[in-house]
C-alpha cells in the first residue's frame, strides 16, 4: 500500500516474516535495510546494507543480493530506480533522501 509518493508499507504479516527472514539471513537483528541501485557490466545491481539497532553495519558478505531481492519482491511497485530504505520495527519503505549539511549548501556563515 502506498502512503504517500516514494513511501511504501506493507501489513504486519509480511513485515514479521521480513523481519524474521532478514535476522536468519544477516544472522543478527536487523533494524533498517538500504538498498542502492549501481551500474555495473552495463546493467543495474543493488547494493543491500544492514543496520543494526544500535545503528552499527552488519556485513553481508555474499548474501546482499538475496537482502535486496527479499526487500524488492515485498514493493513491487517502488521506485527501484532510486536508493530505497527498508525500516523493519515499521515495515516503511521509503526514498533514501542524503541531506547537504548547511556548510555545504553555502548556509554556514
Amino acid at each position: 500500500m502506498t502512503t504517500k509518493t516514494g513511501t511504501h508499507t506493507v501489513g504486519t504479516r509480511t513485515r514479521d516474516q521480513l523481519k524474521r527472514r532478514l535476522t536468519e539471513i544477516a544472522g543478527r537483528v536487523v533494524a533498517e535495510v538500504r538498498i542502492t541501485p549501481a551500474l555495473y557490466g552495463g546493467g543495474t545491481v543493488w547494493c543491500a546494507m544492514a543496520i543494526s539497532p544500535s545503528r552499527q553495519e552488519i556485513p553481508l558478505p555474499g548474501v546482499a543480493r538475496d537482502v535486496a531481492a527479499l526487500i524488492q519482491a515485498a514493493f513491487p511497485r517502488a521506485d527501484w530506480s532510486l536508493a530505497q530504505d527498508y525500516d523493519t520495527a515499521t515495515g516503511l519503505l521509503s526514498e533514501h533522501v542524503v541531506r547537504i549539511p548547511a556548510c555545504l549548501a553555502g548556509d554556514q556563515r
